[in-house]
């Protein structure tokens, strides 16, 4: 009789792979564990395979959960051009073209700061996904060398071939790093985004004086987070004479924005006055004031870096005695103050010029219009300019311009007639080259915007539809004193005739009250203050009454109100009953 004896079975330990598959026999037990590992390295092996492994979690990577989690993270935008133009309406009357456009290019100057900010940050996280990616592998590469240096093979490979974890670190030349000095090519970058770069587009403005060119910008510079500042180009001289350099539009810029280079970097600068520095004829020099400001400008609105100097005071003043007595540095001279250098990149400055352009006019006219002799010829008045009647071209002319006047906005007669269209609109480079400007310069400028005269009616709506409008503003002030002023709709419509006469826009409206109101301000106070139109055309002096003339004053009112008014029939009932609102 056979005796077979079993060997005794141990008990798997808890770090034994028996534990975890006892089915299994011990030798493929070790290549399950190893292929388990090996699974798990290549889950966290990055999309490039030339990068290293990492176990780090990163939140800008997609996730890859479906098309409805795959949307733009740049937003909708706060707001659109026709929200600027609203906001601007409530100040600014007429110029609905010139609003348009303005509201137009500052938008889209708007949406480009938005767009390379959000690639910045995008830039950003990309580079530092970039350097965890570079550490991960160079500390993988050193654990292997590391480890196969010191305890050698201790696995058996499933890929002996792969691997190579036995064989000793290899030290990299110090000099393996350093760029010959002769490769002066950059190597384009695989991982960079390759984005398109929208450049900006400058506007100018023209149009004759008080029509609105510099309100609308200022009152849009109140709407926006963007630093704006306005420069007079009338003291600005070429660099090495006497007066402003160009770059001291730069430095006001950096002023508003509070020294924040990031910031001045997107602002929008407004170069008033700039038909003043045309090229001159000069016969003791060089023109610095004209031509040589306009070479200064060509890089300074292409885009250049400009390093501006701001000079320290604080650390040059005297500082008083802790004692009660006079200035501690009285005896010694003060020390100078410290120099701050700020370096500004004007690529992305977007730059709006405004002139009234005097003359530019009869320059398109002699180029558009037909000659005056002849059969079929157009027959002009010697004296017709600018403020004069607008309908001196045919409008089959100004039907290539943008925002056309439609018929649900006005009458078809006015929209057929070319409503608001000047000479000025048909300005073209060659125009502004005849005038005094030199080429270069003309090319940077993207957008030329006509302001139009303003008409009788809309002098007669700056007074009474704005916001800040003149009535309002005189009849609060009279209601300091205290006073109550009345206006009459004649009374407003004359001052509104004379303003015209004037030919200095919406500022003759301003002379205009003031001379009308430099009696009853003297008189002041009075309780009621009526403003008639004999008062404004100089025939009879501003009515005044007490506490109880509040009945009297209505009855004037309605008594000259009910005459027959020389308002334009375009006024409705509605716009009467405003100004009546507004203190007319």
């Amino acid at each position: 009789m056979m005796l077979v004896f079993a060997r005794p079975r141990r008990a798997p330990c808890a770090s034994s792979p028996h534990r975890l598959s006892p089915s299994l026999p011990p030798r493929r037990l070790r290549y399950a564990a190893f292929s388990t590992s090996h699974a798990a390295a290549l889950s966290r092996r990055p999309p490039s395979f030339d990068s290293g492994y990492t176990s780090s979690y990163d939140p800008t990577q997609d996730a890859r959960r479906g098309p409805i989690f795959a949307k733009s993270t740049f937003g909708v935008p706060q707001f659109y051009p026709r929200d600027l133009k609203r906001r601007v309406d409530d100040y600014v009357v007429g110029q609905d073209r010139a609003k348009k456009t303005i509201c137009s290019v500052i938008f889209n100057h708007y949406q480009g700061l938005r767009r390379r900010q959000l690639h910045e940050v995008q830039d950003q996280r990309l580079r530092e996904k970039l350097q965890r990616e570079k550490y991960a592998q160079d500390r993988h590469l050193f654990e292997r060398s590391t480890f196969g240096a010191n305890t050698g093979p201790s696995v058996e490979d499933e890929f002996p071939e792969q691997s190579d974890a036995g064989q000793p670190a290899r030290a990299l030349p110090e000099d393996s790093l350093d760029v010959p000095a002769d490769d002066f090519y950059i190597q384009e970058e695989s991982s960079t985004a390759k984005r398109v770069k929208i450049d900006k587009s400058n506007i100018l403005l023209i149009g004759p004086t008080g029509v609105g060119k510099t309100y609308i910008l200022e009152t849009l510079s109140k709407k926006l987070k963007v630093p704006f500042t306005i420069s007079d180009c009338n003291s600005f001289t070429q660099a090495g004479y006497i007066g402003q350099d160009v770059e001291a539009c730069i430095e006001r810029l950096l002023i508003e924005a509070n020294y924040d280079i990031k910031a001045a970097e997107h602002g929008i600068v407004v170069l008033d006055e700039f038909d003043k520095i045309a090229r001159r004829e000069t016969v003791n020099g060089r023109d610095v004031g004209g031509e040589g400001v306009q070479q200064a400008l060509l890089k300074l609105v292409e885009g250049t870096k400009v390093t501006i100097n701001v000079k320290d005071n604080r650390s040059s003043r005297p500082t008083n005695n802790p004692n009660g007595g006079g200035p501690q540095g009285s005896h010694s001279s003060p020390q100078p103050g410290k120099v701050d250098q700020y370096t500004i990149d004007t690529t992305n400055i977007l730059f709006v010029f405004c002139g009234a352009f005097v003359g530019l006019d009869k320059t398109v006219l002699r180029r558009v219009s037909k000659h005056s002799i002849g059969f079929g010829a157009e027959i002009r008045s010697r004296g017709s300019s600018l403020s004069g009647s607008k309908d001196i071209l045919p409008p089959d002319m100004y039907k290539h311009l943008p925002h056309q006047p439609q018929p649900p906005f006005v009458s078809e007669q006015e929209a057929s007639a070319g409503s608001g269209f000047t000479p000025l609109d048909l300005a073209t480079p060659a125009d502004l080259q005849a005038f005094g400007f030199i080429p270069e310069l003309i090319g940077r400028m993207h957008n030329i915007c006509a302001l139009s005269p303003l008409s009788i009616n809309e002098l007669y709506r700056i007074l009474t539809e704005p916001r800040n409008s003149l009535v309002a503003q005189y009849t609060e002030l009279f209601n300091t004193y205290p006073s109550r002023l009345f206006f009459t709709q004649r009374a407003l419509y004359a001052i509104a005739e004379r303003a015209a006469k004037n030919e200095t826009g919406a500022r003759g409206l301003k002379m205009e009250m003031e001379r009308v109101l430099a009696e009853p301000m003297f008189d002041a106070p009075m309780a009621y203050v009526l403003i008639t139109e004999g008062c404004v055309n100089g025939t009879e002096k501003a009515l005044y009454w007490g506490k109880d003339g509040r009945l009297e004053l209505e009855r004037r009112l309605e008594e000259e109100d009910s005459r027959k008014s020389g308002v334009s029939d375009d006024f409705s009932f509605e716009q009467f009953r405003e100004a009546g609102q507004s203190g007319a």
